[in-house]
């Protein structure tokens, strides 16, 4: 069996956050108080593409494999043709 490599897609996203505190408290033998005061701000971007694999020469990468593998195919590095 010989199969081409078909497109690849990959999205993902990333987020920046920007995080701004005070925080402010005192502590006297066992008893405590503590107040927190904060600004959060934060942009989601999203970043996708697809990648098509092609041989040195241009054309579709293929790969072959045998159908009496149960455990799939392994390791295909012997098996890639240009």
């Amino acid at each position: 069996m010989v199969f081409a490599v078909g497109p690849v897609e990959m999205e993902f996203e990333v987020e920046l956050r920007a995080d701004a505190s005070v925080k402010a408290g005192f502590k006297l033998w066992a008893v405590g108080a503590e107040t927190q005061a904060g600004v959060s701000r934060g942009r989601t971007h999203r970043v996708s593409f697809t990648l098509t694999p092609r041989n040195v020469h241009g054309g579709d990468l293929l790969v072959s494999g045998s159908p009496d593998r149960p455990d799939g195919p392994g390791d295909l590095s012997d098996r890639i043709a240009d």
